[in-house]
């Protein structure tokens, strides 16, 4: 899971080098993996482990983990949850949120001034779409939406490859302060019949209340937090490229993959071999610790012509941007549908929306491609 101390500097000083697709690095002490084709046999392969608990580099701390916790799960425990969690993430579930999503992006329109002031995109858009539609998903009102708002920052840190034990330890704690405040909402939902997410998960007799709460918790972890810097790094983007605009407004789904490719929320993800692999001819040994650079897997010329440059019409191929394999994002349909309908639904309001910062500063993450504000002024 996690790097070892000081590696969150040599990961951002690291240059894409598509020669060595694979190599060892020996001051973070893990392989590096930068090619694209080598970073999807790893994610869609066997002999890999996303459990903490295999890292020879995750802290202590991420022990405290909830176990059912999806995202740190192999087979077969992993293909059990994914089984019976997938239903409420189908095409047709994601879709019938789709009026509700254009309602709630409307809303933060209309709560944001328009007459040219400085606004933080990030925070006052970004981050506030996502935490509305898993709110209502959840069915959790206003107190809801504020316990989230206010723990969500502190669980992503479970997914930090470059996390501390102190970023540990306190996303376990973000993780309690969910679970304590879930807990008697679950309670209350047994055999309701409800409509909503957590209802839903709750009528599928072969999960368990410590699963159902496991599951709500990594939606938090996973959904609000990247798709906020989604709709953030892409609104950045098509500010600094107008050109692109009217590409996003021609084929909005299309204008979306290729930000997520180029400016995808994630950019590191962590595997442990379980066995020995070859892997683009560099032998992996059993236990050894690898790093998936999404970032740079998804600027490799093998793959995309001219890869640095955007896009919007950029035809397939597909990206690793939501990963691959078992565990592909679940929510990947419901993060594309909201950055499309964000980004229309903010360039087509204020086509004139210029940076309030000619430079804006990025979070200093080793796993997270993530603005630390995006201040606007919003003029009509």
């Amino acid at each position: 899971m996690t790097a070892p101390a000081g590696s969150q500097a040599a990961l951002d000083q690291s240059v894409p080098d598509q020669s060595t697709p694979v190599r060892w690095d020996g001051d973070l002490g893990v392989f590096v993996v930068t090619g694209f084709e080598a970073a999807s046999a790893v994610l869609r392969g066997h002999g890999w482990s996303s459990d903490p608990a295999a890292s020879p580099l995750a802290p202590p701390e991420l022990s405290q983990i909830p176990t059912s916790l999806m995202l740190f799960r192999d087979p077969p425990d992993h293909t059990r949850l994914r089984r019976l969690v997938a239903p409420a993430f189908s095409a047709r579930a994601i879709e019938s949120l789709r009026p509700r999503v254009v309602s709630i992006v409307n809303s933060c329109l209309d709560a944001l001034p328009g007459d040219g002031d400085e606004v933080d995109l990030l925070a006052d858009y970004g981050y506030l779409i996502p935490l509305a539609v898993i709110a209502e998903l959840l069915d959790v009102g206003v107190e809801g939406a504020e316990v989230f708002l206010e723990q969500t920052p502190r669980l992503a840190r479970l997914l930090d490859v470059g996390a501390t034990s102190e970023d540990a330890a306190d996303a376990v704690a973000a993780a309690l302060e969910v679970t304590m405040f879930l807990t008697p909402i679950l309670s209350s939902r047994r055999g309701g019949g409800g409509d909503d997410f957590i209802s839903a998960l709750l009528a599928v007799d072969e999960l368990a209340l410590d699963e159902v709460l496991a599951t709500c918790v990594l939606l938090l972890a996973a959904g609000h937090e990247t798709t906020a810097n989604l709709i953030g790094s892409g609104a950045l983007a098509l500010i600094q490229h107008p050109d692109q605009r009217p590409l996003l407004a021609a084929d909005p789904s299309r204008a979306v993959e290729e930000l997520i490719r180029l400016h995808g929320p994630v950019r590191i993800i962590g595997r442990t071999a379980v066995t020995d692999h070859d892997l683009g001819g560099v032998r992996i040994p059993r236990g050894q610790q690898v790093l998936l650079r999404l970032d740079q897997a998804a600027q490799d010329p093998q793959r995309w012509p001219d890869p640095t440059r955007l896009d919007l019409g950029r035809p397939g191929p597909a990206h690793l941007g939501f990963g691959t394999g078992i565990h592909f994002c679940l929510g990947a349909a419901l993060a594309r549908m909201e950055a499309a309908i964000a980004l229309v639904a903010l360039f087509d309001r204020y086509p004139q929306i210029a940076l309030a910062n000619p430079t804006p500063t990025w979070r200093p993450s080793s796993t997270f491609h993530a603005l630390t504000a995006l201040p606007v002024h919003l003029t009509p």
